[in-house]
């Protein structure tokens, strides 16, 4: 699934008028960024018998297909932010097998310098030129979905959610309130799409209550699952 999202943004890029070119490409490295941690800490999760070797592929490929959309970009805090945490995913991969408790420890480090590197990808794309609203629409619900993703895997390490969001009580009702007017205002403005975009809004809709009601079982894999369709697929609409 991860790999198919890179190749879907790689592949994008070359037709996109200059104009858009930069604000595209920092959109991609947003979602690349995002889907790679979840999977990272969906691969970690302590409280799973035994680790998804999926997980462990696509993690890796998200953290090489970054690593190939930052080629070319000169600004200074995304390369540092990037490079932090190849080298904090290399030390979390030297962890000796069975010692789960030291994994937080290390996988903080990482969250901070991802938040870093969103915190400046969405300056730089706020600067770029603006794409068109239906495409804007489709960014903002891309990342909202990928947030709470980030934050449902995050739950299993404790603290680790402070460092992906400014979280509070409302922060999970509040992104799950954004991702549904999303949907319906991407159908609105993308109607010959509408039937679609419907098929996407009940793949999310079938793992929401996992996601909002903590008290469920927990489902790491499962959401990862549904959740990476509905971006992949957003992604594959978006090059259109």
């Amino acid at each position: 699934m991860l790999h198919r999202l890179l190749l879907v943004l790689l592949l994008m890029l070359p037709g996109l008028a200059s104009a858009s070119l930069a604000a595209q490409r920092l959109q991609d490295i947003r979602l690349q960024a995002f889907a790679a941690c979840s999977n990272l800490l969906a691969f970690y999760n302590p409280n799973q018998d035994e680790a998804d070797p999926r997980h462990l592929e696509r993690y890796r490929q998200g953290f090489d297909g970054l690593q190939q959309l930052l080629t070319g970009q000169d600004d200074a805090t995304l390369k540092e932010a990037s490079a932090e945490m190849r080298s904090v995913l290399e030390e979390i991969e030297r962890v000796p097998t069975g010692q789960v408790e030291l994994y937080p420890e290390r996988i903080i480090p990482l969250m901070k310098a991802h938040a870093r590197l969103d915190h400046r990808a969405a300056e730089l794309y706020a600067a770029a030129p603006a794409a068109e609203p239906r495409q804007l629409t489709l960014h903002r619900l891309s990342l909202d979905i990928e947030r709470l993703l980030l934050l449902y895997q995050s739950r299993a390490f404790s603290l680790i959610g402070m460092y992906v969001l400014d979280v509070d009580d409302d922060t999970v009702p509040q992104l799950d309130g954004q991702i549904l007017q999303g949907f319906a205002d991407l159908k609105a403005q993308w109607p010959e799409r509408a039937t679609e975009l419907s098929k996407l809004k009940q793949s999310y809709d079938f793992v929401r209550p996992r996601l909002l009601q903590h008290d469920r079982a927990w489902v790491p894999g499962s959401a990862a699952y549904y959740l990476g369709q509905v971006t992949t697929r957003l992604a594959q609409l978006d090059a259109k």
